[in-house]
């Protein structure tokens, strides 16, 4: 689990940097893998309140995710 969380720490913190960068949506898929891992952890160290942040991020990050994937869908041809 230590490992699990050092990785989870250093996706999250490349998110944030890349966000910093404006480099979009990288910036949303290292922080949305990284904020899906810390609530695992959460939830597995019954840290309920560590998951729920984290949980709350990745639903946020999803939201991010799928709409940049339907406003693209007309860009990619599909």
């Amino acid at each position: 689990m230590h490992l699990f969380k050092w990785t989870g720490t250093f996706l999250c913190l490349v998110g944030i940097g890349l966000t910093s960068l404006n480099v979009y949506p990288a910036n949303i898929w290292f922080g949305f893998i990284g904020s899906a891992m810390w609530a695992w952890a959460g939830y597995k160290q019954d840290d309920y309140a560590l998951f729920l942040v984290e949980f709350v991020a990745v639903l946020m990050y999803f939201v991010g995710l799928y709409l940049y994937i339907f406003n693209n869908l007309s860009k990619w041809g599909i």
